[in-house]
């Protein structure tokens, strides 16, 4: 049988006191709107992140904050053993008159197609090739892949349509930091699996298909560069960055294997029983161009550069294509099962 002292009685009624004076509090109509904006989480942890802290505006912040954090690494545990073998692919680029020329790629795996058209994991993709661009000192290739971890371990830079001053890109939080978030949101391991740049003293570009401008199924890079820099300017750069974007279209589209002839191995070539067929097919410089099928990929790049006024032309120093999923082992889920699971929040 229990007794109920002077203390425990005293502490039963401080506590109901505090209960019901939290209870009595309703959250701000204006407050909860602008929260859910800026945070994008449900109607009920927006009520409670406002009611628990007075509708304390910035608190309400700190507390979402804080239990995104915990939901997420709890999640992140309960799924880290699960495949990722959807997601994006994402490219960003930057140049300027007078600076080397960058573009990047990366790809963000998740479980499912349906989450990978989540706008909250498209927005995430998108600011991991950002923040890509400005992390990696390239050693002189003019396309060399980008160490994950040190990636993972790097600021979230903001979506190229992101204000700087969000509070969620004021936060310094790393890319990592923000991947747990996300899993705790949207339900589902996800992983940053590669990363690769492209730089060059002439243009780079990047293309995506399947997807918008930014994020796709299968995308890719190009690094151009001309014979001779003394040609390049404002007007020069521009014209020699959309025939990079050309050659990038180029590689998705036909996906080559190697970038020059020399390049195959001689093993594989003797194999083939039309070599010089092969070498069409396989070799990104020398597959027939997809808008002038007259002349290779090589000699349009060298063409498109003169007539934009850079003598001698250009070459192509380096390309990437990659296909979301690509040589990852996917259990196959029929669609029911899918969407029993989501709806189980397993």
């Amino acid at each position: 049988m229990n007794r109920w002292t002077p203390l425990t009685f005293q502490a039963r009624r401080v506590f109901c006191r505090n209960y019901a004076a939290a209870s009595t509090i309703k959250p701000d109509i204006k407050l909860l709107k602008q929260l859910r904006q800026e945070t994008e989480v449900s109607m009920t942890k927006a009520k409670e992140a406002l009611v628990k802290n007075g509708n304390d505006y910035q608190k309400a912040l700190e507390w979402l904050e804080q239990d995104a954090q915990v939901a997420g690494a709890k999640k992140a545990q309960k799924v880290a053993g699960r495949t990722a073998g959807e997601g994006l692919i994402s490219i960003a680029s930057v140049s300027a008159e007078g600076s080397q020329s960058r573009s990047t790629i990366i790809e963000l795996n998740c479980e499912t197609d349906f989450v990978s058209r989540n706008d909250v994991f498209k927005n995430l993709a998108s600011r991991i090739a950002a923040t890509s661009l400005l992390l990696h000192d390239p050693s002189g290739a003019a396309v060399e892949q980008i160490p994950i971890e040190s990636l993972l371990q790097s600021p979230l830079m903001p979506h190229p349509e992101q204000a700087a001053e969000d509070p969620d890109v004021m936060s310094g939080k790393t890319v990592q930091e923000i991947i747990v978030e996300t899993i705790g949101k949207l339900g589902e391991n996800i992983t940053l699996r590669r990363a690769a740049i492209a730089v060059t003293d002439g243009a780079t570009a990047g293309y995506v298909h399947g997807g918008d401008a930014a994020t796709g199924k299968i995308g890719g890079l190009a690094a151009l560069q001309p014979l001779k820099v003394s040609s390049l300017n404002e007007t020069t750069v521009t014209a020699l960055s959309k025939v990079a974007r050309q050659v990038a279209r180029q590689a998705v589209g036909f996906k080559p294997s190697y970038l020059n002839a020399e390049d195959v191995p001689a093993d594989e070539l003797n194999a083939q029983a039309d070599q010089k067929q092969y070498i069409s097919e396989s070799v990104l410089t020398q597959q027939p161009y997809l808008l002038n099928p007259d002349l290779t990929v090589a000699q349009h790049v060298s063409k498109a550069a003169q007539d934009a006024g850079i003598q001698d032309g250009a070459v192509i120093a380096g390309y990437v294509r990659w296909e979301v999923g690509e040589g990852i082992e996917k259990k196959e889920n029929d669609f029911a099962s899918e969407v029993q699971k989501a709806a189980q929040g397993n």
